[in-house]
């Protein structure tokens, strides 16, 4: 499709320079070729268009308007000028999950050899992928668009490819975003009793590395991507457009914000809260976390 379309859904968004469009992200860590995005100010505007994959802007006037007083625009970047792209660029994607078949994946339903699935468990009837050898127990429910590797077990009460929490607040209601993508799922996963993973917002899949366990009731929201061998303990929560690397423990009870980045063979303890990136091998602790030997120096200031 092209960026003149959302002209033609929104005659009040005026096209600047029209462009290809194939995906749509407000995430720059992994942007598919060909992306639209959205952004309210200048140097936002600046590190968009650098990005090689990101084809076209949603923006304001004035951010262009400054990006424009020190730069030039890149050759064969799209532009879009909203006086609320943020709201127009969920609105349109919206108009594209539920109106257009742009997000729709062909259907390609597979059940693998040597499966134990739950006369009780709910699986949709299309565009369900299970390996081989996959254990599915009663009252776990999966949605369309997901893949589940081999070996993988999946405990009763776990529910695959669920809306996750996404919102926007509109002058006078609050609007549902779209969940139009899809969950991955490793080789020889396991999660166990009541686990959630909720699928992405655009085409894309909420990822889970192999041989990554899950214990009861970890959430794990829409977006996230959780690296290979990852151990993630009772009741903690992974948000939205968080990268969790490799061999990382997060631990009880602990909740990772959104859109942060986790190192391999990080060490989150806990009940711990985490609001920055945590760097590879990094162990924190606390709320909000800090590096653990930090944190065990201030509680013997308080002890």
């Amino acid at each position: 499709m092209r960026l003149s379309d959302i002209s033609a859904w929104n005659n009040s968004i005026e096209i600047v320079h029209d462009a290809d469009i194939q995906a749509l992200t407000f995430d720059m860590r992994n942007v598919l070729p060909k992306t639209l995005t959205y952004c309210g100010g200048a140097e936002y505007l600046r590190r968009s268009l650098a990005v090689p994959n990101v084809s076209a802007v949603l923006t304001t006037r004035k951010a262009l308007e400054e990006f424009l007083r020190t730069s030039s625009l890149p050759e064969g970047k799209g532009i879009a000028l909203s006086d609320a792209p943020k709201n127009d660029f969920f609105a349109f994607h919206n108009h594209l999950a539920w109106e257009t078949a742009f997000y729709e994946r062909p259907d390609q339903s597979f059940v693998g050899e040597g499966c134990q699935i739950g006369k009780f468990a709910s699986i949709d009837a299309h565009n369900v992928v299970i390996g081989n050898n996959v254990v599915i127990e009663d009252f776990v429910r999966i949605a369309a668009n997901t893949t589940i590797g081999d070996g993988a077990i999946i405990r009763s009460g776990t529910v695959i490819g669920g809306d996750g929490f996404q919102f926007m607040r509109f002058p006078d209601t609050v609007l549902k975003i779209a969940h139009a993508g899809g969950v991955r799922i490793g080789a020889r996963v396991e999660m166990q009793a009541n686990c959630m993973i909720d699928k992405h917002i655009f085409g894309g899949d909420t990822l889970i590395g192999d041989d990554c366990k899950l214990a009861d009731g970890a959430h794990i929201a829409h977006c996230a991507k959780i690296g290979a061998r990852t151990l993630v303990a009772a009741g903690a929560i992974v948000l939205g457009s968080t990268v969790v690397g490799d061999d990382v423990w997060v631990g009880p009870g602990a909740v990772i914000s959104n859109e942060i980045d986790v190192g391999n063979k990080a060490f989150i303890t806990l009940g711990a809260v985490v609001t920055r990136n945590v760097q590879e091998g990094e162990k924190v602790s606390g709320n909000f976390a800090i590096p653990h030997s930090r944190f065990l120096e201030h509680l013997r200031t308080i002890r």
